[in-house]
């Protein structure tokens, strides 16, 4: 069940039509589940400070700080490739830097997710 939340300073119009399904696909294949189990979701035209530019020198310099979340599966192993991958995949589709690239992985146990109205460790 990964669920990956992005924040990015980038707008809308920025974001290009196939990103969200692509990211969507590189989750099925990073973390081995259905593309029915993922959801994506990005949050567009957000006010935010990255500490690599601190005097604020570009204003306007794309950063996205992602939140990956998933039932299982989080080792250090699949975290790495997940952050080389998705950077990657950032990187060609939204044109970040990679220095301005984070991700923070949570593993969720089943009774921490609420889906069709009850907890996953419900179904």
């Amino acid at each position: 069940m990964p669920i990956i939340q992005v924040s990015t300073t980038l707008a809308r119009s920025q974001i290009p039509v196939p990103f969200v399904r692509q990211t969507a696909q590189l989750l099925c294949k990073l973390f081995d589940k259905p593309m029915k189990s993922i959801t994506v979701s990005i949050n567009c035209d957000q006010l935010m400070f990255s500490g690599s530019d601190p005097d604020q020198q570009q204003p306007n310099k794309p950063i996205a700080v992602s939140t990956v979340r998933n039932i299982g599966q989080m080792t250090a192993d699949s975290n790495r490739r997940a952050t080389r991958e998705l950077t990657k995949l950032f990187r060609e589709q939204l044109a970040i830097g990679e220095s301005e690239i984070k991700f923070v992985f949570i593993e969720l146990s089943a009774e921490n997710l609420g889906l069709n109205g009850q907890l996953k460790s419900d179904l």
